[in-house]
């Protein structure tokens, strides 16, 4: 707590709601009524997806559908409508299916593993990143970037990811207030940092004959047809870039929520801001350059969208008999899609802003969409030895080769 110190001393109405973090803030959500639809709901969408061939996608990523529901509670809440507030989460999923399938080459290239995607929420932001991240490839030199092989080539063995690792989880105790305890957080953060990469690759292992079951049942009976299981963000927590980003970010995010005007929320419980980071990670290709700007970017966005739904989340907690400090709200600061969910509840509020964002995510996400099936068919065509890295594939060839 030693740099929080003073913004403690800021008086209390500065801040009226404080960030409880994405754990607690799920775990209420999946207190409201109607929660326990949200789970046949995604199984049902995903199997219906997989059987008619709109997916490549089996999403095993069950403990995510809190946020599924958190989008529904919203829409339901602003609606007064809970059949509203599911038809939106029900697009929400379906956006999360498509898009995993439109990033797993993406995934496959940053972590070196196959047959996997990403039917998280938060890689829909890559939605709005994907322009940023081309706007800065003409910006930025392609031979500046920095990821962690750069990082190695320049700072030596302080790119090491245990020594990275040990480095964040210092400065993380020394935040938290935890003196020469510090130390012993380093070496925590630095033997998971060695630990993640060597994990996610035992996992995959494990799930090798599953993905290869499932992907033998599909040909034989879908001749023609691929499926990928779809995961939680982790498998990519082996990579420093994150890590790095992450702790890059919190300082700016503290003092940008000191002096935005609008905001009333603190963020603490999710400072480790995962869910801009990690999608920027894929979006921008593990470039920290391209990835800090973005979180930076994305920064005050997170501080007025928290602040919209603080109400919302506080009136939930109440009405479940959860804690509620007395003159204190709760908050989720660093939300997964905050710019798309305050977008979409603020339309359902009528708020012309919200309306003209809506149209602008959906003509961005025509601008993401295509790109990304193109990079999609690209590297499948790559990976099958049908053309070389640097080679292009017209769409008549790819139907050729993929039919036979």
């Amino acid at each position: 707590m030693l740099l929080l110190k003073p913004l403690l001393k800021i008086p209390a109405c500065s801040f009226t709601a404080l960030d409880m973090g994405w754990a607690p803030s799920l775990g209420l959500c999946w207190s409201w009524k109607y929660a326990f639809l949200m789970f046949p709901v995604q199984i049902g969408i995903n199997v219906i997806m997989l059987l008619l061939g709109w997916t490549k996608t089996l999403n095993v990523d069950m403990w995510n559908v809190g946020n599924q529901i958190f989008t529904a509670f919203l829409v339901s809440t602003v609606t007064g409508n809970a059949i509203i507030g599911f038809a939106v989460a029900v697009v929400q999923i379906i956006a999360e299916l498509k898009n995993s399938d439109h990033i797993k080459n993406q995934i496959t290239e940053l972590t070196g593993v196959p047959g996997i995607g990403m039917p998280h929420p938060m890689f829909l932001s890559n939605i709005i990143f994907y322009p940023i991240a081309q706007l800065l490839d003409k910006i930025l030199p392609e031979s500046g970037k920095i990821d962690a092989a750069a990082l190695k080539k320049k700072i030596g063995i302080f790119g090491e990811n245990h020594i990275l690792g040990f480095i964040i989880g210092f400065i993380i105790g020394l935040m938290g207030g935890q003196g020469m305890g510090a130390l012993m957080t380093g070496v925590q953060a630095g033997c998971a940092l060695t630990l993640f990469p060597m994990v996610s690759k035992l996992f995959m292992t494990a799930l090798t004959p599953i993905s290869d079951a499932a992907n033998s049942f599909i040909k034989k009976r879908f001749p023609g047809r691929e499926m990928v299981i779809g995961l939680d963000w982790p498998i990519l927590a082996g990579n420093p870039e994150i890590w790095v980003s992450i702790i890059l970010t919190i300082p700016v995010a503290l003092l940008v929520s000191i002096v935005l005007p609008g905001n009333f929320v603190l963020p603490f419980g999710n400072l480790m801001n995962v869910c801009v980071c990690a999608a920027a990670f894929v979006g921008c290709k593990g470039d920290m350059r391209k990835m800090l700007i973005i979180s930076y970017i994305m920064v005050p966005i997170l501080c007025w969208s928290a602040t919209d739904f603080a109400p919302m989340l506080n009136d939930l907690a109440v009405q479940t008999g959860g804690a509620v400090p007395d003159g204190q709200m709760l908050a989720w600061w660093g939300m997964d899609i905050a710019e798309i969910r305050w977008a979409v509840v603020e339309a359902m509020r009528i708020n012309p802003v919200a309306i003209a964002a809506c149209i602008g995510i959906v003509a961005l996400a025509i601008f993401y969409y295509f790109p990304a099936q193109r990079r999609e068919e690209h590297a499948a065509a790559v990976r099958m030895g049908w053309i070389k890295e640097n080679s292009d594939l017209d769409q008549t060839q790819l139907n050729a080769k993929s039919a036979s």
